[in-house]
């Protein structure tokens, strides 16, 4: 009974500090937003993109892992040869293993994939704030465009430079 009610609370609590960024983030996204010479770069199908990502790439790291899985994104998207939007990052041929797998792009329809699809879509909402103000916040992997599962030793990874690894994934740019 302690193990579950633990699981429970500290999701709950890890739920509420990532919900008080979100809140805090939002008191500063009309400056933002203000100073933003174009349209915001993240709608709605932007941010489920996000979100996918954040799931299938990250749901069982921690929550700086996610988040580190979210600015390799958006770090793409500033990025010069990659494709100008989430989307088009996301979706860019063979980028992301969970895009070309042949398995559903949904989640599994039980509570703990539910709450995992949840978690990344609050996620996705805290970097693109922090995302849209970046000139008062830096990526926690600096500019990493590229990362790989540490059990994996892809041919490119000798031609980037190695910035962080967060829990199972090694960041380069």
């Amino acid at each position: 009974m302690f193990k579950k009610t633990f699981k429970v609370l500290a999701h709950t609590t890890n739920i509420a500090a990532t919900l008080g960024l979100v809140a805090f983030g939002a008191v500063q996204i009309n400056t933002a937003q203000a100073e933003a010479a174009e349209p915001l770069p993240a709608g709605a199908d932007d941010m489920h993109c996000l979100q996918q990502n954040i799931f299938f790439e990250a749901r069982n790291q921690s929550r700086i892992g996610q988040v580190s899985v979210a600015w390799v994104t958006l770090n793409r998207v500033d990025a010069e040869r990659y494709p100008d939007t989430i989307c088009g990052v996301v979706w860019q041929e063979k980028q992301f293993s969970w895009t070309h797998d042949g398995k559903a792009d949904t989640p599994d329809d039980n509570v703990i994939a539910q709450r995992a699809w949840e978690d990344a879509g609050v996620v996705a909402e805290v970097v693109v704030i922090d995302w849209l103000r970046a000139a008062y916040l830096r990526s926690p992997i600096e500019d990493a465009t590229m990362y790989h599962a540490n059990y994996v030793d892809p041919y490119w990874a000798a031609s980037y430079t190695h910035v962080a690894t967060v829990d199972d994934h090694l960041f380069y740019r």
